[in-house]
C-alpha cells in the first residue's frame, strides 16, 4: 500500500491544473513552433500530454490564445527524431554502432539483439525495431532491413 500511495502522490504532482495565463503562454509557444516536449521541459510540473491537450483546445477550450491544429507535424515530427525524442532509449552513436554490426558475407548480424540490449541498457525489442527500420528510420542506414530489402 505504501508504494501505491507514493506513486499516486507523484502522479498527482504531475497532474496539477495549469493557470489560464500558463495555458496562454503554452499556446503562444506552440504557435511559434515549439514542440510540446520542449514546452514541457520549460514547465516540468506538467506532462507533455497535458500541454498538448491544452494547446489543441481539448481542455480549456474557452481560454484565449491560438488553438493548434491536430496533426500539425503531418505524421512525422522532425524535431523529435532519434535522440531528441523524449522516448529515446539510446543516442545516435549507439544506434549507428548497432547498425554497423551487420556481417555482409554471412548475411546476418554479428551479435544478437539481446547482446546489444544488455550492452546499451535497452530492451531487445528496441534493438530489433532499430534493425528493422521501424525506429530511427531517418538515419536511412543501409543495414536496416527495410533498406536492405530495397537494395536487393
Amino acid at each position: 500500500m505504501e508504494t501505491a500511495t507514493r506513486n499516486e502522490g507523484k502522479n498527482q504532482a504531475k497532474m496539477a491544473k495549469p493557470s489560464g495565463a500558463t495555458v496562454i503562454i503554452w499556446r503562444d509557444l506552440a504557435q511559434e513552433g515549439y514542440t510540446y516536449a520542449e514546452i514541457a521541459r520549460k514547465y516540468p510540473d506538467f506532462t507533455v500530454n497535458q500541454i498538448r491537450h491544452y494547446c489543441l483546445g481539448n481542455t480549456g477550450s474557452r481560454l484565449p490564445g491560438p488553438i493548434q491544429k491536430s496533426g500539425r507535424w503531418q505524421g512525422s515530427n522532425v524535431w523529435l527524431r532519434g535522440e531528441k525524442s523524449p522516448h529515446a532509449a539510446m543516442n545516435t552513436a549507439q544506434a549507428l554502432e548497432v547498425l554497423e554490426d551487420w556481417d555482409e558475407e554471412k548475411g546476418r548480424w554479428k551479435h544478437s539483439a539481446a547482446h546489444w540490449a544488455k550492452t546499451l541498457g535497452v530492451s531487445p525489442s528496441a534493438i530489433q525495431q532499430l534493425r528493422r527500420g521501424d525506429t530511427w528510420r531517418h538515419l536511412k542506414h543501409p543495414n536496416q532491413r527495410n533498406n536492405r530489402e530495397k537494395k536487393g
